[in-house]
């Protein structure tokens, strides 16, 4: 069957990699038997062993506060993160994985491995660094273009 139009994509390519490779990540996640979600894995990776603040995982997840916040609860309530809130300033706090927490990383990582094989499959070792880039690249750009269409709606609604 002929792709449309939208299939032949940059967007469309990435989207759907995107969304099969969280089906991957959900399967993986029922097969250990835990209970969780892609989002709330990927979050227990991106913190690391000193910790790090609530900020800085808004800013590398490219979500809001709010979003955040649910997430963080959930892996409080499953006693996977431990939170901290700092004397010096009590609207920071420093998000840690507890024992709990690292150790369920440490599961799904490993069964992550076997599904990252797989995925690169046939996919030569230079192209995968030519991938890396681009996406990094592509990245860069369209985080310089929400900061200029939030800078443009700011002063339009500064103007009016």
């Amino acid at each position: 069957m002929p792709k449309t139009d939208i299939e032949k994509t940059l967007g469309y390519a990435l989207h759907s990699s995107a969304f099969l490779m969280k089906q991957a990540i959900k399967q993986l996640i029922q097969q250990n038997n835990i209970s969780t979600t892609p989002e709330a894995f990927f979050m227990l990776n991106l913190i690391p062993e000193k910790g790090i603040e609530q900020q800085e995982l808004i800013n590398k997840t490219h979500k809001d506060k709010a979003a955040i916040t649910r997430l963080l609860d959930q892996l409080t309530r499953q006693n996977w993160i431990i939170r901290r809130v700092l004397k010096e300033n009590k609207r920071k706090c420093i998000i840690r994985l507890s024992e709990q927490g690292n150790q369920i990383k440490s599961q799904l990582n490993q069964a992550l491995a076997k599904i990252s094989k797989q995925m690169i499959k046939g996919i030569p070792t230079d192209d995968l660094r030519s991938c890396f880039k681009v996406l990094n690249m592509l990245s860069e750009n369209l985080d310089e273009l929400s900061q200029e269409q939030m800078n443009q709606e700011v002063f339009q609604n500064g103007v009016k």
